[in-house]
């Protein structure tokens, strides 16, 4: 009966959305479940392609420094266009991205791809995220960013196993035996981009309280109106850019290189990661629309610090798997992205993406090299002991002591 309830209320929440919200369903479902047939063998694929350890800090790097000099332009182009046309833009890139790595001869493709995959993230994400919060009512805001994650997660849960097979199958770890799931995932994405693309109708830029003034004025007035709290979120961000970024190149690296994981393993470990998340994104999201969105962000932190614990000390490939689970809890609410979104007014929020993520990607730039030399030294689990230390000891007390509470107090 719990089971049947919580399927009516589902559905019954998608009902009353809107029509652009489940679209953004759609495209987040099917760029998971397309995403999760490569992403644990992005960083493998590109090293069987020429490039060593550093060559994919740099990529990394380069990717970052082309996201710090585009975020603000961007930023402003959410807040004042069309986010039908933006989102599309967003879109071909992402295919165009996904298809240099189908096609690559040499990691100089990759680096292509890399250029390409900030003004995706940049087009395609910023403008989603604008679409969601807009059109949900701040009593579920934060359930529904989660039920959007949800959704794609449960896709994303039925590719990595199937992926791991193929891959093994092929070959393994090697260049022909990934390259087939790009293809794969280069044509879903071309078919799946292409409806939502068609059927999203346009999204026409928030009325604003002030006319703009000019470039620069617009994202004065962003920080002059959020004061001090925007100033201290840009901080947390770009912290938390920091522990992201050191690692994100090299995770799956250190679980096949350090820890021993084989291709089943690495195919495991994202569907541990979604079986997590799926089971506590829903009490931890209505935990943010009740109790607040910190108190439930700051309640599944520690599972991700053990997270990094775990990846240090595990014996073997299989404690790997219960780390992910871990990393999973760490992830399943949608509460600091409601507050961080929450922070500004509807018209201000392209742009307020746009100042945080400059600051963010200036750390993103060297946060890969930070890790590609951790990596290559004689203590590659340091890798993960530096950016727990920074979450735990700076970027989560900062967060908890001086950003304040977005939820509205209930009467």
């Amino acid at each position: 009966m719990g089971v049947r309830s919580s399927l009516k209320n589902g559905r019954d929440f998608l009902a009353r959305q809107s029509h652009n919200y489940r679209m953004m369903i759609v495209r987040s479902g099917g760029g998971m479940f397309l995403f999760n047939l490569t992403g644990q063998y992005s960083s493998i694929f590109t090293k069987a392609l020429g490039a060593d350890n550093m060559t994919i800090a740099w990529l990394s790097s380069v990717s970052s420094f082309i996201s710090m000099l585009i975020s603000m332009p961007v930023g402003y182009v959410t807040d004042n266009y069309n986010l039908k046309k933006v989102m599309g833009a967003g879109l071909f890139l992402n295919i165009a991205m996904v298809g240099m790595y189908a096609f690559a001869q040499d990691w100089r493709w990759i680096f292509v791809a890399m250029v390409i995959n900030p003004f995706t993230m940049a087009l395609m994400f910023r403008s989603q995220q604008v679409i969601i919060t807009n059109e949900l009512d701040s009593a579920e805001r934060a359930r529904g960013m989660g039920v959007r994650m949800q959704i794609a997660m449960i896709l994303g849960l039925i590719s990595p196993i199937p992926a791991a097979f193929l891959v093994k199958s092929w070959g393994g770890l090697t260049l022909e035996g990934i390259r087939p799931l790009y293809y794969i995932r280069f044509v879903g994405m071309i078919i799946i981009y292409s409806y939502v693309y068609i059927k999203l109708t346009d999204v026409l830029p928030m009325p604003r309280a002030k006319k703009s003034t000019g470039f620069i004025d617009d994202f004065r007035e962003v920080l002059d109106e959020g004061g001090r709290k925007l100033k201290v979120m840009i901080v947390v961000g770009a912290l938390g850019a920091l522990v992201w970024s050191t690692i994100q190149s090299f995770t799956y690296l250190y679980a096949a290189e350090i820890k021993g994981a084989d291709e089943l393993i690495l195919g495991l470990l994202p569907t541990v990661e979604t079986i997590a998340f799926v089971l506590f994104a829903t009490p931890m999201n209505n935990l943010a629309d009740t109790k607040g969105r910190k108190y439930a962000f700051l309640l599944v932190r520690p599972a991700l610090w053990m997270f990094f614990v775990l990846v240090i000390l595990a014996p073997n490939q299989y404690w790997l798997l219960v780390a992910w689970f871990l990393r999973g809890i760490g992830m399943s609410t949608s509460a600091y992205n409601t507050l961080f979104l929450e922070m500004v007014p509807a018209e201000q929020r392209g742009r307020w993406m746009g100042l945080s993520n400059t600051f963010s990607a200036l750390i993103r730039i060297g946060a890969p090299l930070l890790g590609g030399l951790m990596y290559d030294s004689n203590l590659p689990w340091l890798l993960f002991a530096v950016p727990l230390a920074v979450d735990m000891l700076v970027r989560i007390p900062i967060f908890h002591f001086y950003v304040p509470e977005t939820l509205p107090k209930q009467e």
